[in-house]
């Protein structure tokens, strides 16, 4: 008799729930700060931006640019949090046994992939935002990167077989 299983379903993990909430409260406390304050806009641009579509055209501009701004702070914070846990685990393995493999490269590259994510994700969404040709070109430079980067991690892992990537 064949037994049907049952998919299990996950759950939302709280620390994503978390900051989806603190991102969706940013962006609302960030369009109401540009309705009432129209000068919210310039101090998130550096005073670079021009006024030119009214009140809503504002908070949909304050609002882009502060999650493109938490995009980057996020991706910057999981590189940094991902060379400090690799460091660590190359010490402890090298202290217990200086000769064993610690792949640690292998660990850095998946920290360094996700955060390459997120500041593809915070260059598209500033290419919304701004639109010039600079900043569709420095968008063109990161998805080649991070495409030259999968590529090289690929090919790392195909040289040196099945025992390093499990």
């Amino acid at each position: 008799m064949a037994e049907r299983q049952i998919e299990k379903t996950q759950d939302p993990n709280s620390l994503t729930l978390t900051i989806i909430a603190v991102l969706i409260a940013a962006a609302v406390l960030g369009a109401v700060l540009s309705f009432f304050y129209p000068g919210f806009s310039n101090l998130l641009s550096g005073g670079t931006y021009v006024s030119g579509g009214g009140a809503i055209y504002n908070s949909i501009y304050v609002v882009l640019t502060l999650v493109t701004d938490s995009l980057y702070l996020f991706g910057g914070g999981v590189m940094a949090f991902g060379s400090i846990l690799v460091i660590i685990r190359f010490i402890q393995l090298k202290l217990k046994d200086p000769y064993k493999p610690s792949f640690s490269t292998r660990y850095l590259s998946g920290y360094l992939t996700l955060s390459l994510n997120f500041f593809i994700g915070a260059e598209l969404v500033r290419t919304v935002v701004v639109r010039t040709y600079e900043e569709f070109a420095l968008l063109i430079l990161v998805i080649g990167s991070r495409g030259l980067f999968s590529l090289i991690l690929y090919l790392e892992r195909r040289w040196h077989g099945t025992a390093e990537t499990e």
